[in-house]
């Protein structure tokens, strides 16, 4: 009986290994079952994101050019619009410069127009024809610049004066140097 015995208990391991077997076999399809599935998922969502991916790509690529367009276009309306400033201010300066200096001139023309027209009108004066005369000698610049023989220049009243020698009573006469 103990063959029996034992051979029943081998028979019973041997049914209980094939139960085992057999439950192992069908987790092992449900597990590759709900791979497959979830591999399907996954794929699926894959095409999804690359689908979304290629979307969203485009879009920027398409943002991009269209900024890089807009900002060509603001830096030439930019760049134009310095440009003509510039120019405008060149112009301007130009033009007030060139009539400022034209007024300048006409004006320092006329003034020294004026200056001639006294001096010539002096030059007729018998004062003015003693001074030609002094200077026809070679004494004006002698008497203007005080250069006499022992002539003294000395300053009054916040003006350069010439005193030649003093006289036999110690007096001095002088007159005021330009």
């Amino acid at each position: 009986m103990t063959d029996e015995h034992e051979l029943d208990d081998g028979l019973a391991a041997f049914d209980q290994l094939g139960r085992e077997m057999a439950e192992t076999n069908r987790l092992l399809r449900a597990v590759r079952s709900d791979q497959a599935t979830r591999n399907q998922q996954e794929h699926a969502l894959s095409v999804e994101m690359q689908t979304a991916l290629k979307q969203a790509t485009g879009a920027s690529q398409k943002a991009l050019q269209a900024s890089q367009t807009k900002i060509r276009a603001s830096l030439l309306w930019a760049g134009l619009t310095a440009f003509l400033i510039v120019l405008v201010a060149f112009g301007g300066g130009y033009f007030f410069g060139h009539w400022s200096g034209w007024d300048t001139g006409h004006a320092d023309g006329y003034q020294k127009a004026r200056n001639q027209e006294a001096a010539a009108s002096w030059a007729n004066t018998p004062a003015g024809q003693r001074a030609y005369a002094l200077d026809q000698l070679g004494s004006l610049d002698l008497v203007s610049q005080c250069m006499g023989h022992d002539w003294q220049r000395s300053t009054q009243n916040g003006k350069r004066v010439c005193f030649p020698q003093a006289d036999a009573k110690g007096n001095m006469a002088g007159w005021y140097l330009p």
